[in-house]
């Protein structure tokens, strides 16, 4: 074995070191899993295939953690391990760069840091069946190596390490005594997924990184996926510098559908600033960070030729190698360059904004839209028929309602965090057209979303119903429904049971059914099984209907054992990828089936809980929106885009023509149109039966009925009846003009 110590000025290594690392593990893997791609990135380079697995190893081991990164690339010889982590060194070229290769590491200090600056640093590394063994480590205030003797890469060792053919692994340990905080296997999936600087990594289809707990073998593929947006930017320009040629910049400027983190390493928004080797330098939007107009920017800027800069040595990068020196000249010109067009785009969402105020509804529209999506929500509690309806089938005849008012059922059973309607039921030649039926609750942990009923000649003459939606926040309580007018007042019981409960009659449920995550964040959620209807060593196939979610099982096998009375309760981890998307889990067992819904955020804040299935519309000014209209299953915000050239041609340029005879006519199709498919795709979403082939047919012919069954309604809610009523006694009297 060869000990030395790395030559260099001591106190500026060992500073540099814990600069660089502070400690973390997280900035020890980043270093670690870059040197891993630039290393399959050499092979690549020579036209060799790669198989670009990248492993990242956690071992719990009492309050230290173990870590390793491993690769299958070229690996190192014995003076490739020298020229890296010899006694020179330290700030010395010795990623490649200078011989043109495709490197991120900057004169040479990246891996020496990631492995000074934990505990236990070292790397071992096989090439051409030699194995090198490499130690770096800090003692008594100086940066030392310890290169062991190359010997053959014998069966057992290549098992010990886990080394078929060529390639690394590099090891250190966390110890909260130096590091401090030692992560949690979920924070270091979240951290490494989201780090800005593995970004190119984490989306680059010729790599597949594997997050393994090696306390229970579990394995995680980490991925970043885009925000969803839209590109509002893309342009070509250059930056002289000095007696360089002009450096050639590419600005790609996207805005996402909604707003996005724009602080941390972990941040979705954001330019990503690379070089044309697709090397990540740094994240920013410069000044216009905290700048809430540009909350949903994010893109990238591609530096040509930017290397030229790291050859010549000059200090274009921070020394912690965390982004660009900002006091270096041509990154002074770069940045005011890349502001003075962020300002051209925030100028644009300033006037958006200052548009969508402008176009806000009036008292006589927004009277219209209530109204009709009070309808809709109504509609939707009946014809989306999951469990939450508590009354029999609403098209089986009535023969009496005593009083002219009664509420059905009598007494329900209900469970926190679902929706339940009661049936109020009136008779109109008792209770007559004007009058107010008011609804209230005794029950101290339920909120009601009915709190009075209208009866209008709308609603038709005879026996009746309307719908009573109520929903509970805390178990073990009760109350009473009451439903009064004048002097007549009916009452109905409200027990809110704990969720198993409801598990007699589903046979499983997911404890909680709607999540919201941060990308690549893992949460905790629950499935529970009731073992008299699922029994044990049954099968619970769980599936998501959209790959950027995720579930750490695909399976669970339901035991007895587990059960304690008669629930057994399975623990469950979710994540998913990319900023806005959202999906479905299903977990099926035979007949049995429980749904959750699962929404994907990088901001922190959960948008509020809509009141029903919809909320009134909103208009969006998307120059070149790719639909006519949107819905969003979480707030429950239907969108109309007003610039889609069908919708633009009745409303006009900022929506002015709304009020309109033919764009209200239009504006109530493209509600109706949305609701009515939504309606429709939660009602077969709903059904335990159907085939997963018919399911769009289904879903078709459900939109189809509802629109023959409910659509005049939403008509005579949104289009001005007044208006509607001049337009044809105009058209009528041209008529008897042109026959006289």
């Amino acid at each position: 074995m060869q000990k030395y110590e790395i030559q260099a000025d001591q106190r500026h290594m060992v500073r540099s070191v814990q600069t660089a690392m502070q400690g973390n593990a997280i900035r020890a893997l980043v270093e670690l899993i870059t040197n891993s791609d630039d290393s399959y990135g050499d092979v690549e380079d020579l036209g060799k295939k790669a198989s670009g697995v990248i492993e990242v190893l956690c071992k719990k081991d009492g309050y230290c953690c173990h870590f390793a990164v491993r690769d299958e690339a070229e690996g190192m010889s014995r003076e490739e391990i020298k020229k890296s982590f010899g006694e020179n060194s330290y700030g010395a070229a010795t990623s490649g760069l200078k011989e043109g290769r495709r490197r991120r590491g900057y004169f040479g200090q990246g891996a020496k840091d990631a492995l000074a600056g934990m505990k236990d640093g070292k790397i071992v590394t096989i090439k051409g069946n030699l194995l090198s063994e490499c130690r770096v480590y800090i003692e008594r205030g100086k940066l030392y190596g310890e290169l062991e003797d190359t010997i053959t890469a014998s069966n057992g060792l290549r098992s010990a390490h886990k080394i078929n053919g060529d390639g690394t692994i590099a090891y250190f340990t966390a110890d909260p005594e130096k590091t401090g905080t030692v992560p949690r296997f979920e924070r270091v999936q979240a951290e490494l997924a989201n780090n800005y600087m593995l970004r190119r990594i984490m989306t680059n289809p010729q790599r597949k990184i594997l997050l393994i707990d090696e306390n229970n073998d579990e394995r995680r593929r980490l991925r970043y996926k885009l925000p969803e947006g839209k590109e509002i930017l893309n342009e070509d320009f250059a930056i002289p510098y000095k007696d360089y040629p002009h450096f050639k910049i590419h600005l790609s400027l996207w805005r996402s559908e909604r707003e996005l983190s724009q602080s941390g390493d972990d941040r979705a928004g954001g330019l990503l600033i690379i070089d044309d080797a697709n090397v990540v330098l740094d994240i920013s939007l410069f000044k216009y960070d905290n700048e809430p107009l540009a909350a949903r920017f994010f893109g990238e800027v591609v530096i040509n030729d930017f290397r030229e800069f790291l050859k010549n040595e000059e200090p274009i990068l921070t020394e912690e190698r965390n982004g660009l020196a900002i006091r270096h000249p041509f990154c002074q010109n770069l940045i005011r360059e890349i502001e003075k067009r962020l300002e051209v785009k925030i100028d644009e969402e300033k006037e958006r904004k200052q548009r969508e105020a402008q176009t806000k509804f009036d008292l006589e529209e927004a009277n219209r839209y209530k109204k009709a999506f009070h309808v809709l929500n109504e509609i939707a509690k009946v014809e989306a028929e999951s469990v939450l309806n508590l009354g029999e089938n609403p098209d089986e005849p009535i023969e009496n309602v005593p009083d002219g008012l009664t509420l059905y059922p009598s007494s329900a059973q209900i469970t926190v965090g679902k929706r339940y309607a009661f049936q109020l039921r009136l008779d109109t030649r008792k209770i007559r057209h004007g009058s107010i039926i008011k609804i209230s609750c005794t029950c101290p942990k339920a909120k009601l979303e009915t709190s009075e009923i209208r009866i209008t000649p709308e609603d038709g003459s005879g026996i009746i119903r309307k719908y009573i939606t109520i929903k509970a926040a805390e178990p073990n309580v009760q109350g009473l429904l009451r439903a009064s007018t004048g002097s007549i007042s009916k009452e109905a019981k409200i027990f809110v049971v704990p969720e198993k409960e409801l598990l007699f009659e589903e046979g499983m449920v997911f404890q909680p059914e709607m999540v919201t995550l941060r990308p690549n964040k893992p949460r905790k959620i629950y499935l529970l099984v009731y073992i008299k209807m699922i029994e044990g060593g049954s099968t619970v196939k769980l599936s998501s209907d959209n790959e950027a979610i995720h579930l750490s099982k695909s399976e669970v096998v339901v035991s007895e054992a587990d059960a304690e009375r008669h629930v057994a309760k399975y623990e469950l981890e979710i994540w998913g990828e990319g900023e806005g998307q959202q999906g479905m889990i299903t977990a099926e067992c035979g007949q049995f089936m429980a749904l959750l819904q699962a929404f994907v955020h990088s901001k922190d804040e959960v948008p509020k809980e809509p009141s029903g299935m919809f909320s009134e519309p909103s208009f969006d000014y998307d120059p070149d929106p790719t639909l006519r209209t949107t819905y969003s299953s979480e707030t429950g915000k239907v969108t109309i885009y007003v610039n889609f050239p069908s919708v633009f041609h009745y409303l006009g340029e900022e929506a002015k023509y709304r009020k309109t005879l033919e764009a209200q006519v239009l504006i109530a199709d493209l509600v109706a149109e949305r609701c009515f498919f939504e309606i429709a795709r939660k009602r077969v979403t709903n059904d335990q039966l159907i085939r997963p082939e018919a399911k769009s047919d289904k879903i078709q012919r459900h939109t189809y009925e509802f629109s023959k069954k409910y659509g005049r309604r939403i008509h005579e809610a949104l289009v001005d009846q007044n208006l509607l009523s001049k337009s044809k006694t105009s058209i009528e009297e041209k008529v008897k003009l042109s026959l006289n």
